[in-house]
């Protein structure tokens, strides 16, 4: 069970990194606003592993 959760961070973060710059491309969003919003929600990539070493590490 916790191999499955480990496996699921990357391709989560993966998918919200291509949703931002689809956004971009879209004109959704422009180079300084996808700045803005990487460079305060970076840490969540760093929480979300940690919780993810956490889990592990509870279950095995």
């Amino acid at each position: 069970m916790a191999s499955e959760r480990d496996g699921i961070v990357w391709p989560i973060v993966l998918v919200v990194l291509g949703l931002l710059f689809l956004a971009h491309n879209l004109e959704f969003l422009q180079w300084k606003e996808l700045r803005n919003l990487l460079s305060t929600w970076w840490p969540l990539v760093l929480i979300a592993l940690g919780l993810a070493q956490l889990a592990r590490r509870r279950k095995g």
